[in-house]
């Protein structure tokens, strides 16, 4: 029998290191559990993690510390209710399968050539570094209409607020790095808009302000769009990328048939789960897994445990196509659900067929490392082709 784990043992460093066997130990034994070296409550069954995103009555996403508050600005990710519905309903159209989205979807396999003409005569590369990174920076440039800045400058600032969101220990060298990206997107932001108003195009930042959204709901919407928008996609291709390339069955499987790709990407989704949790705060005592969680408490419904819970998945630690018990919680669920999943889906889907028909000879040229918590995703993925 193994031992019991002691959630006063766990750190952030051992969950970015490699989350899953920590979060199978709190399933079995602490499912409902507070971490002090965190100062939260790590809620990790499905039928949990459901029940707090789906009661922002009880679970606010109006937190008080709010790391997303305090890197971004209020955002619909710190409000609940009406506020974030106005925001929410108002903000998603540009990121939706609407008529926009389809012609954006149109056009991704063209910006994926030109990053790909730029290293398919080298013969190897890192993925991440020359592919996944630029793809989802220069698709979310391109739906946002944010044409003043490089993709290399917004990743710069996305790395910046990552680094403040998943500052769960209150690192101030940390919270300095992510003012700073703070500020400085703030800057280019309020240039950028000043340009969308004398020659709008029709793309994101130009239905903000049609749709009467103020000066600082867009910028610190647009902070937390960078955010998501940025690292799922991104992890999402390199970890697609990496089930494939680890298991040649299945990648000569997704060759022969690529209406396999949309399945395996939905398993890769569930099976690694590139955002981590969904943070609130209990705005009473409440009961939740036999457990009594204090008002007040910070409670992070850990999507990564429930995307992997026995008791909602058989075999959860098999990477598996043939699944039938439904959806993942990869995007969240609720009124907070990710605004841009659908957009996420095309980027990663698209990105990952588009390299497959340019190298179909790609394979694996070394050793990758799996890390993070919060946002999970290779940090190098060096292939070969040739």
């Amino acid at each position: 029998m193994e031992p019991l784990i002691d959630p006063s043992a766990i750190t952030l460093a051992d969950l970015e290191a490699d989350p899953h066997p920590i979060l199978a130990a709190l399933l079995r034994d602490h499912p409902v559990c507070h971490v002090p070296g965190m100062d939260m409550w790590l809620v990790t069954r499905w039928d949990d993690v459901v029940y707090v995103c789906e009661h922002p009555e009880i679970f606010s996403a109006n937190t008080d510390p709010s790391w997303l508050r305090e890197c971004l600005g209020e955002n619909m990710l710190t409000l609940d209710g009406p506020a974030h519905d106005r925001l929410a309903n108002g903000m998603r159209p540009p990121f939706a399968g609407n008529e926009a989205g389809r012609s954006f979807r149109e056009a991704l396999p063209e910006m994926l050539d030109g990053l790909i003409d730029r290293f398919v005569g080298d013969g190897a590369t890192d993925l991440m570094a020359s592919y996944a990174e630029p793809l989802a920076n220069l698709t979310l440039l391109e739906a946002l209409g944010f044409d003043s800045v490089t993709w290399q400058q917004l990743a710069g600032w996305c790395h910046g607020v990552i680094v403040g969101i998943s500052n769960f220990e209150n690192d101030p060298d940390k919270a300095n790095i992510a003012a700073a990206a703070h500020r400085e997107l703030g800057e280019a932001l309020d240039h950028q808009l000043a340009l969308v108003r004398e020659q709008p195009d029709g793309r994101g930042l130009t239905h903000f302000l049609r749709a009467g959204f103020s000066r600082d709901e867009i910028v610190n919407n647009v902070r937390l769009m960078i955010s998501g928008g940025i690292n799922e996609p991104r992890d999402g291709v390199g970890l697609v990328i990496y089930v494939l390339l680890t298991d040649p069955v299945l990648l000569a499987a997704v060759q022969q048939d690529r209406a396999l790709l949309r399945k395996v990407v939905e398993e890769t989704f569930r099976f690694h789960t590139p955002v981590g949790t969904a943070t609130r705060q209990a705005v009473r005592d409440v009961e939740i897994g036999g457990v009594t969680v204090p008002a007040g408490s910070i409670v992070a419904g850990v999507l990564t445990a429930a995307n992997r819970d026995p008791a909602r998945w058989s075999a959860p630690d098999e990477f598996r196509l043939d699944r039938g018990e439904g959806s993942h919680l990869a995007f969240s669920l609720g009124e907070h659900r990710c605004l841009g999943e659908w957009l996420g889906r095309q980027q990663v889907r698209i990105g990952v067929e588009r390299l497959l028909d340019r190298l179909p000879e790609i394979r694996l040229a070394g050793q990758v490392e799996l890390h993070g918590f919060e946002f999970r995703g290779p940090v190098t993925l060096p292939v070969a082709w040739g």
